[in-house]
């Protein structure tokens, strides 16, 4: 039965600073059985102190970045005001190693705001579509090379594959697109998330009442 697999994890990146909005849609998306039974998530972050965001949101992470586990289904880096600029070495090249392994694992790599220009200025998004904040910020970047692929949307949020970026005003499409990258997460529960956040509740459950009916379930 669908809804007694195994459960999975997805594991989400923290730092100081963090954009609250920006991790809200996502993790709900992913942690509410309203929409998946199958996923959980875990906050993780360079240490195990404390992360405020930016809106003054406390945050104790779950795990710190040497504990994510190779077998979590993806990881998603979210946004935080000048923080990633100013990770100190050690944990830049571990979160660096982090994403590059699991890309080459063909994992879910998600990344909103100030982190996909993070990943974009470590040349880790040279090989896919992608959107960030300001193509100007990252253009003349030695590690960037991928000009001709930033894509910039009206819905903020780009899918390639297993790569999922947004701006930092993206984050209903940025969380949708982490649970079709996913890839077993059923396509009405991912049409019910979207619609009760842009349309309505009445209207999101009238919509998937009707399709469930012509659809016989």
């Amino acid at each position: 039965m669908k809804g007694m697999d195994k459960m999975k994890e997805v594991i989400i990146i923290i730092l100081d600073k963090f954009a609250d909005w920006e991790v809200s849609f996502v993790s709900l998306a992913l942690n509410s059985k309203e929409f998946t039974l199958n996923y959980s998530i875990k906050y993780a972050s360079v240490d195990k102190k404390t992360k405020t965001s930016i809106g003054n949101l406390k945050v104790l992470p779950d795990i710190t970045i040497d504990d994510i586990d190779d077998n979590a289904s993806g990881i998603v880096l979210i946004g935080a005001k000048d923080s990633w600029n100013n990770l100190d070495n050690e944990a830049n090249n571990k979160i660096i190693n982090i994403v590059k392994k699991f890309k080459e694992n063909k994992k879910v790599v998600g990344s909103i705001c100030d982190a996909s220009r993070y990943l974009a200025i470590n040349g880790l998004l040279n090989d896919c579509k992608h959107t960030v904040n300001d193509l100007n910020e990252i253009k003349n970047n030695k590690n960037y090379k991928n000009h001709e692929n930033c894509i910039k949307t009206d819905i903020n949020s780009i899918i390639d594959k297993k790569i999922v970026t947004s701006t930092g005003t993206g984050e209903i499409h940025f969380a949708m697109n982490i649970m079709k990258a996913l890839g077993d997460i059923p396509e009405e529960k991912i049409r019910l998330f979207y619609d009760i956040y842009t349309k309505g509740f009445e209207k999101a459950y009238k919509k998937y009442n009707e399709r469930n009916e012509k659809n016989g379930i």
